[in-house]
């Protein structure tokens, strides 16, 4: 079907390609079209990039509430609940959140009882790569290989604990237990004054 004009477009200096095919941006893609191409995003050297679990309605909102304060205070704020643009703009999801992840200053786990059940599971890859399951442990995957590639020194992770998700201290990964940890909305500001402090030096 990628045959048919409405997926093609003239290239002034070659032969005509599929819309499927980046170069650069990621246009509006015709419905039909099933291509996953590389995203294309901007990640300033104030991003802060947010993992957490689906764990409630209730516990997204807060997660939403705090990135909200986030974008206040002039922090670029990207979230791994982002199924709408992956389905949408039809883009490679493992290489979205690489970059997202990879490119962040500071990346924040959301903590909480679901967060938890999520990073123990036996079998993570269960979760379609389409499901939030799959980024958290994804994302978890990563952070822990880049700590001990780093001689289990963290540079870089915040868990940020939602007492009103029921989250306890023991939900905290175990790698990340040592290291610094805030309470939302508890100490909200202390966590905004240190990764600012942190970007600035």
């Amino acid at each position: 079907r990628h045959s048919h004009p409405i997926y093609q477009r003239q290239n002034e200096n070659g032969p005509r390609k599929r819309d499927c095919e980046s170069d650069g941006d990621i246009p509006n893609i015709p419905d039909a079209c099933t291509c996953y191409r590389s995203p294309v995003i901007n990640i300033g050297p104030r991003t802060v990039f947010v993992s957490l679990a689906d764990d409630s309605k209730y516990h997204i909102k807060e997660v939403l509430t705090m990135c909200n304060k986030l974008k206040e205070y002039g922090f670029e704020v990207k979230c791994d609940m982002m199924e709408s643009l992956f389905l949408e703009q039809n883009i490679n999801v493992n290489e979205w959140l690489d970059q997202c992840f990879t490119r962040a200053a500071f990346v924040i786990f959301c903590i909480s009882p679901k967060y938890y059940q999520n990073i123990g599971a036996d079998n993570p890859l269960e979760a379609h790569p389409n499901d939030n399951r799959f980024h958290t442990r994804y994302i978890f995957d990563r952070a822990r290989t880049e700590f001990i590639q780093n001689n289990s020194i963290n540079r870089r992770f915040l868990p940020v604990l939602f007492r009103n998700s029921n989250a306890r201290n023991s939900h905290i990964p175990e790698f990340l237990r040592s290291t610094l940890k805030y309470v939302f909305p508890d100490t909200f500001g202390h966590l905004t004054e240190f990764i600012g402090k942190s970007i600035t030096n």
